[in-house]
């Protein structure tokens, strides 16, 4: 019965909260941009990691993003495996992983740069 009670009013309560997340939702969606493949680097690949990727999520995640071409291409099993990605095969998955390994590899300093941040 505890049980029951305890349950029923989780339930109640996220019903309770449902109109504020989608407003928050709406209003997320209202204030954000509209992406094309054009906010990605240009190069071959563009328009595939564009279209491959914002199925699912914002290019935000892929362009904060530093890895190299194996951490991509593990990537692309998990999200395969865990979210339900359709899965990437072949040349397709090869100029993806490349694409993003050229553009979103692991950040690369130049020789006598420093950091602005540091004395």
């Amino acid at each position: 019965m505890l049980r029951q009670l305890a349950f029923a009013l989780m339930l109640g309560g996220g019903l309770a909260l449902a109109p504020h997340v989608i407003a928050q939702t709406s209003l997320d969606q209202a204030t954000q941009p509209t992406e094309e493949p054009s906010i990605l680097p240009a190069g071959e690949g563009q328009e595939e990691v564009f279209y491959a990727c914002t199925a699912c999520h914002s290019t935000a995640i892929i362009r904060r993003s530093r890895f190299s071409e194996a951490r991509w291409d593990e990537l692309m099993t998990w999200m395969t495996e865990v979210h339900g990605m359709a899965p990437l095969e072949g040349d397709e998955r090869r100029l993806i992983v490349t694409y993003l390994a050229q553009h979103f590899g692991p950040a690369q300093t130049r020789p006598g740069a420093r950091n602005p941040f540091l004395n």
